[in-house]
């Protein structure tokens, strides 16, 4: 069994409030995993923003037993530094700091010796010889004599005695050996999602025989992983990592009524203020088609905790599908204002998502409605996408944005030239149906209003696009 060692690190896309952004996802895949495994060590990560931003008991078993521990320090991340003072506290050689260079060390850390690093255009430049050096520091710390002390507690204070843990050997033995089942778990999900992919993509090339064989492979998959989840069921609400990845891969197999069942009994006990957990279980009703079942869950975390891109984003696309079940009645307006509001509300919040914001621009243009905000937000929402793309972010969302919103002015070279760039990223077929629905929905209008010529460009998109998510 390998030893294990703990990543502290941000999640996500992180901004340091200034110009530069960081994926820290993509650090630790490319980069400080890479590291660790060319140490001779297991890399252990957990997400704890999902887990409503409070420290918990299994984060406390991964500072105390882990056996090493990377501390990625960029953009001084409050709970980053939290855990750190607590692993510094527990254990005087096992840590090894790391830093994007952009970031200003708080004065309290400033003395730790740190790997830099230097994220530019989405990628660790230097990567490979990057990957090295850190391995090799990782290394040093694991021979015993030559380390060097990296808790500024046992620096400064003379005669500081660390705690003693081989009273909890027998504790920290069944963590490790949980910790590795739960990677090995992981890795089998991991691998059943890729299998689930390639199938998909396999199917515009497929017989109606082949067709029917790749759909109940598909099943099968997914059969197999409700028996790892059933594995797992009692055990859930303790193992967080587990658990998101259940999570993450019902929604990559498009399985979201599993979700439900999976989410539903949480929600009230053992995750009743967990606000990703409830979205999620809102994103998977509405993907059902339980619009108000969603509803009942967002509402009330806006009402207590204001409007963000997530949540309020979440709620504009329930009501968008509210707007879409009522096509062709009365209703079908209403539920367009309070998606586009919703929208609004989200985009506002945070103008750097242009996810939100987006959406309540294809609606308005959609709806032939409320023409004033869409001169207002639409240099908005272009901003923060345009500022993502001349970063050399090669994702698919900044590029479909692009896209969408370049087909909003009927601009088809821009459009097309997006459009290029998003099948690059070589975009999953749930978001390509995304993006083709809202791009739809702008044809039709411009259709309706310019004649079939006009947009005869946008209509060769949308053929394209449909191949691709046959």
């Amino acid at each position: 069994m390998k030893p294990l060692c703990f990543v502290l690190m941000p999640f996500g896309t992180k901004t340091d409030g200034n110009k530069k952004e960081i994926d820290f996802d993509k650090v630790y895949q490319s980069f400080i995993r890479p590291a660790i495994i060319l140490a001779g060590l297991e890399p252990v990560r957990a997400d704890e923003e999902k887990s409503g931003g409070f420290i918990h008991k299994p984060m406390y078993e991964r500072l105390m037993f882990c056996d090493f521990a990377v501390a990625d320090l960029s953009f001084a991340n409050a709970n980053v530094f939290y855990e750190l003072g607590i692993r510094h506290a527990l254990k005087p050689y096992t840590t090894v700091s790391i830093f994007d260079v952009a970031t200003k060390i708080p004065f309290d850390a400033a003395p730790l010796r740190t790997f830099p690093y230097d994220y530019e255009a989405g990628e660790v430049k230097d990567r490979e010889g990057k990957i090295a050096a850190l391995a090799d520091r990782i290394k040093l710390n694991i021979l015993a004599q030559p380390a060097e002390e990296d808790s500024p507690i046992g620096q400064l204070i003379n005669g500081y005695q660390f705690p003693n843990l081989t009273s909890l050997a027998k504790s920290a033995a069944s963590f490790a050996a949980e910790a590795q089942k739960t990677n090995a778990i992981k890795s089998e999900l991991f691998n059943l999602v890729k299998e689930w992919k390639m199938l998909d993509k396999s199917r515009k090339d497929a017989t109606e025989e082949g067709e029917k064989l790749i759909s109940v492979r598909q099943d099968q998959i997914v059969e197999k992983v409700n028996g790892i989840k059933n594995d797992q069921n009692a055990d859930l609400k303790y193992n967080y990592d587990l658990l998101y990845t259940i999570l993450d891969t019902y929604k990559s197999v498009n399985a979201f009524s599993a979700i439900v069942l999976l989410l539903a009994p949480l929600v009230t006990f053992a995750f009743k203020d967990n606000i990703y957990i409830k979205q999620q279980l809102a994103l998977a009703y509405n993907k059902i088609k339980e619009r108000e079942a969603a509803i009942e869950i967002l509402e009330p975390i806006i009402k207590q905790y204001g409007p963000d891109p997530e949540t309020s984003g979440l709620l504009g696309a329930v009501y968008k599908g509210m707007m879409d079940d009522n096509q062709g009645n009365f209703m079908a307006d209403e539920y367009c204002r309070q998606a586009i509001e919703a929208y609004l509300q989200g985009f506002e919040s945070d103008p750097r998502d242009y996810y939100p914001g987006v959406n309540a621009l294809t609606l308005m243009y959609y709806s032939g409605k409320q023409h004033e905000k869409f001169d207002e937000f639409y240099p908005l929402v272009t901003f923060a996408v345009e500022r993502r793309a001349k970063q050399g972010v090669r994702e698919y969302w900044v590029q479909a944005t692009g896209l969408e919103l370049a087909v909003l002015k009927l601009n088809e070279e821009k459009a097309k030239r997006y459009f290029l760039m998003s099948l690059t990223c070589n975009p999953e077929k749930w978001m390509l149906k995304s993006t083709y629905e809202n791009l739809n929905k702008i044809y039709t209008k411009a259709k309706a209003e310019k004649g079939a010529e006009e947009v005869l460009w946008l209509w060769e998109i949308l053929k394209i696009m449909e191949q691709q998510i046959k």
